[in-house]
């Protein structure tokens, strides 16, 4: 916006449009992790990452690629039978397309994964609480797995088995903020004291109620070998990976440390997708293990193609068939003044969303 200052004719620059601060603020977790990569490949030497990408057997990508694609239909499959349990009752197929058309938005939002339990929300009708605990479990669960298949390798590290330790008892922290009445209460007045946050008071109590609720069910503790899928799944894709990289020293459970390192790294950084401290952490591990560091950047680069290439394209394509269906139109909920501020919880998906095609605003 540009103003006029009187008699001396010039212009002044005025304040941001509200669209382009909220365009800033929404790239700007995504360029700083892109920073962040750029900045590895620099400090490891472009050259040599090149060398090793050219020395890359190109077979080992597309059986690489297959596994990706299942370890989210795994994901899809967990995550329709958790939304069965709060009585979003619908098909298969619309819970797959609506995960992976989440996947996409993943990628470019902070805290994306609730997303998913947005779009669900739109789609279903139920409250955005029982969709978000849905989401949560399944990640908790994941993670939990994932820290687990890990512990074989840590024992190569030193302070391995602490590091192992400090992040299952940071899941297990969470879990009893969620279950236990007396921690909810605490983080419960915490929420109702914060500016921004006391209005969603209600998602947050509906979370607890059905965190508390999935969790005492034997379907849903079961349906934890689906998560197990996931990280074979996504262990054997790195595996293939590295080894198509000729990095054969890495056993199993090395490698099952490395994807660790990269899921935990990027769900702490909170950036879009994890990009630049997924990288940053299994080129760290990798060098730890004895892989030369321009390989261990190779790897990390492939990797993060195979699990942002899927779910980009595939997500793209999904909500193109849901924007068709109209799957996507939002049903009204029990209590309508929480659908809307569901929205708002995910930074820049509100905005996000409501600008999509054929996606009517709850």
């Amino acid at each position: 916006m540009v103003h006029a200052t009187g008699t001396h004719g010039k212009a002044t620059a005025g304040p941001l449009l509200p669209g382009a601060t909220r365009l800033m603020s929404r790239l700007l977790p995504l360029v700083a992790g892109l920073c962040g990569i750029a900045g590895l490949l620099v400090f490891v030497n472009p050259r040599s990452v090149a060398t090793a990408f050219g020395r890359f057997d190109a077979w080992t990508l597309l059986p690489a690629l297959l596994l990706v694609l299942v370890f989210y239909l795994l994901q899809g499959l967990r995550w329709h039978l958790l939304l069965r349990n709060v009585g979003a009752r619908g098909r298969i197929t619309d819970n797959q397309l609506i995960n992976l058309a989440g996947q996409a938005l993943t990628a470019v939002l902070p805290l994306g994964d609730l997303t998913r339990a947005v779009l669900a929300t739109r789609s279903s009708g139920v409250e955005f609480g029982a969709t978000a605990a849905t989401v949560t479990i399944q990640e908790l669960t994941f993670t939990l797995l994932v820290v687990a298949a890990a512990a074989p390798g840590l024992a190569h590290l030193p302070n391995g088995v602490v590091w192992m330790l400090a992040v299952t008892v940071g899941i297990i922290a969470i879990v009893a903020l969620l279950t236990v009445p007396r921690l909810f209460d605490v983080a419960r007045r915490s929420a109702a004291a914060t500016p921004g946050v006391r209005r969603f008071i209600g998602d947050i109590e509906l979370l607890h109620v059905e965190v508390r609720r999935l969790l005492g069910r034997r379907d849903v503790l079961a349906g934890a070998v689906l998560d197990l899928g996931r990280v074979f799944c996504a262990n054997a894709a790195l595996l293939l990976i590295l080894r198509g990289l000729h990095i054969e020293s890495l056993a199993w459970w090395d490698v099952a440390l490395v994807l660790a390192a990269s899921f935990v790294g990027g769900a702490l950084s909170l950036l879009p997708g994890g990009i630049g401290a997924n990288e940053a952490s299994v080129v760290g591990i990798l060098v730890m293990l004895g892989v030369n560091p321009a390989a261990a950047a190779a790897a990390a680069i492939l990797q993060r193609v195979s699990l942002t290439l899927v779910p980009t394209v595939g997500g793209s394509l999904a909500y193109l068939v849901l924007r068709r269906r109209r799957t996507l139109t939002c049903h009204t909920t029990t209590q309508p003044h929480r659908s809307r501020d569901a929205f708002r919880t995910v930074p820049g998906a509100s905005s996000t969303l409501e600008k999509l095609p054929a996606v009517s605003a709850c």
